[in-house]
């Protein structure tokens, strides 16, 4: 009988950086694989990433988040029908992973998250590193059922590219990361491109990319462009050439929105919010600046009922910054790089922020040409064991598929 996955996902970093390559690898090693990806509940998600995983893989079957609401309420669901395999947790609530296991009988297993009270609901723990497998190990998963199969975002990045990148360090533009939520592009996209053009000013020969994600919709960015946020400030643009390029005054910036990351892997310097996009930046060597801006922390995404408090009349975004001033000082580096290597390896610039503080402290690392080398260098380094991780996985999720798909023995006849 062919294996039978079921991949838990939830946004559109988890979907592209995650179960993107999986699945791929999953395809690779039983192209006769029975594959449902599954979209639950996430505060990040665009609305598109299903029609996207669709796009991306015809032959699975796909899950979009109203069917799996549907399948909450004890509705049928096409997919989802009771039978043996394996269920994948990729990104989400552990909550839904455990729930979608136990009601269709499924053998669960993790990736990177878990938490006490759900240690015997997997049986295996993959995790990124070495870190994270301890970490997990201490959550209470055994120590036999963790797994340390790498980062999967470098597969992600590495078997997207049609050409390999510029050396560490090196590049011939500045790209920028807007992010996909709708506010963050809407408040972000004339604040990162004013920020980026002005350092580009002061840069012979740089050019300026924007890398967005492939689940925004035209008339998302044509709205961004229009009027900047006050709060932020910015550029105003048009969108022109089909969707490829932006027109801000006399200068054309390119647009990426292939998710094949041809514009990050020629920028000398990129500039974004912490997110899945520093790790696939720092996979090929690219120097960033990681901005974290308090200027609307009540359209901030935080985990947890408190992610909706702007929506409470009066009280509800006072309240709202407040808790997302508490929670973004528990953290001492925000970039996921900083945070795996336990030091800064990439600047964070975090704050009230202007366009100008942002196009300033790019030219400083721009100007640093050792430093954005070695910076590159560090960062390929911090995340070289990490190819081949989509593959080690597949091996172990097909398995566990297979065993559980195997007729049972020793039954009496």
């Amino acid at each position: 009988m062919s294996p039978r996955v079921v991949v838990a996902v939830n946004g559109p970093g988890e979907l592209m950086g995650w179960a993107r390559p999986l699945v791929r690898a999953l395809y690779a090693l039983a192209p006769d694989a029975r594959v449902t990806i599954v979209f639950v509940p996430c505060p990040y998600a665009t609305g598109r990433e299903a029609a996207a995983a669709q796009a991306l893989f015809p032959r699975a079957m796909v899950v979009a988040p109203k069917q799996y609401a549907r399948f909450l309420m004890g509705r049928a669901v096409e997919g989802m029908e009771r039978g043996p395999g394996a269920l994948q947790y990729l990104g989400g609530d552990l909550y839904h992973a455990k729930t979608i296991a136990k009601r269709i009988g499924l053998t669960a297993m993790t990736y990177k998250f878990s938490r006490r009270n759900f240690a015997h609901s997997f049986v295996r723990f993959f995790a990124v590193d070495d870190a994270n497998a301890q970490a997990l190990r201490a959550a209470g998963a055994p120590p036999d059922a963790v797994r340390v199969v790498g980062n999967l975002v470098a597969d992600a990045v590495l078997d997207s590219l049609a050409s390999g990148p510029h050396p560490p360090g090196e590049g011939d533009s500045i790209c920028v990361f807007p992010g996909s939520r709708p506010p963050e592009l809407r408040a972000l996209l004339p604040f990162f491109l004013d920020a980026a053009l002005r350092a580009a000013r002061a840069h012979a020969g740089l050019r300026v990319s924007v890398s967005i994600s492939p689940f925004t919709a035209d008339e998302q960015i044509v709205a961004s462009l229009r009027v900047p946020d006050p709060d932020f400030g910015g550029v105003c643009g048009e969108l022109v050439d089909g969707g490829r390029a932006l027109q801000v005054g006399a200068t054309r910036v390119a647009i990426d929105r292939s998710g094949t990351y041809e514009a990050l892997a020629r920028a000398a310097l990129v500039i974004a919010t912490p997110g899945t996009k520093c790790v696939e930046a720092a996979v090929l060597g690219r120097p960033m600046l990681v901005v974290v801006p308090f200027n609307r922390l009540d359209e901030a995404v935080i985990p947890g009922p408190g992610g909706y408090l702007h929506r409470v009349p009066l009280i509800g975004k006072p309240l709202k910054r407040l808790l997302a001033h508490a929670f973004e000082r528990r953290f001492k580096y925000m970039a996921q790089p900083n945070i795996d290597a336990g030091r800064e390896l990439v600047p964070e610039l975090r704050g009230f922020l202007t366009p100008q503080d942002v196009a300033e402290r790019a030219g400083a690392v721009l100007d640093d040409t050792s430093g954005r080398r070695a910076m590159g260098e560090e960062l390929v380094r911090l995340y070289a064991r990490d190819p081949g991780a989509s593959h080690r996985m597949a091996h172990e999720v097909l398995a566990v598929a297979t065993l559980a798909g195997a007729p049972a023995t020793g039954a009496a006849s």
